[in-house]
């Protein structure tokens, strides 16, 4: 494999140079597809609410500083199964909404060093975000009594309001498109070039011809 020198760097300069106008058009075309794109697929909103559950034990108990966050984390995978979300479900039964329609809202992360579970849901309805957060974390509540016989888990502040946020991936698609354009363009161009028939070097004449008399300069005509 020949090795790339400067003056190869300095011919794909300038063909990229003699080609831009080919690179301008791709880079419009792809802006073109962007727009066209993220006009057709509108942002969306997607609202969400957190519901927080915690583990209490009986007063005068001396336990570890650990011994909640293992509770928690023993039980917090259940709060997406099939039970909680169908009890949870005929808690909020007026809103028409699913078991495995909740089950996909669902969220769970651990709070900082504490023995507290975030029920996080997530929807394009802020009232079912509230709705959903709260049944879950209900049900969650009540199973966990029931597995265990004890009341060592109870809801701690239910969601009361949802929170604002925005999907980026169209606006995303949109920015990216004439910069995916752009590149593809100056490949293409450079790709053509080695096959274009065209000598652009002196060393091009060289490779091809071996060893040179003279060169003529190509000289602007004087006016």
């Amino acid at each position: 494999m020949r090795e790339i020198t400067s003056e190869d760097l300095k011919v794909v300069f300038l063909t990229l140079l003699r080609n831009n106008l080919l690179i301008f058009l791709f880079t419009v075309a792809g802006l073109c597809v962007g727009l066209l794109y993220f006009a057709r697929q509108p942002v969306t909103y997607t609202y969400s609410a957190t519901s927080t559950v915690s583990v209490v034990f009986d007063t005068g108990v001396n336990v570890g500083p650990f011994t909640g966050i293992g509770v928690i984390s023993n039980f917090a995978e259940i709060v997406t199964s099939d039970r909680i979300a169908e009890y949870a479900a005929e808690l909020i039964a007026g809103e028409g909404i699913t078991a495995r329609e909740i089950q996909e809202m669902i969220t769970t992360n651990f709070g900082a060093g504490s023995p507290i579970l975030n029920i996080n849901a997530q929807n394009s309805s802020p009232r079912l975000v509230i709705l959903v957060a709260n049944a879950v974390a209900e049900s969650f509540v009540s199973q966990i009594a029931v597995i265990t016989g004890v009341q060592s888990i109870q809801m701690l502040d239910p969601a009361s309001s949802a929170y604002l946020s925005m999907s980026q991936d169209s606006r995303i698609f949109k920015m990216l498109a004439p910069v995916v354009a752009f590149i593809l363009a100056c490949i293409l161009v450079v790709v053509i070039e080695p096959v274009s028939g065209k000598v652009r070097t002196v060393k091009q004449c060289v490779d091809d011809m071996g060893e040179l008399m003279a060169v003529i300069p190509k000289v602007s005509r004087m006016k």
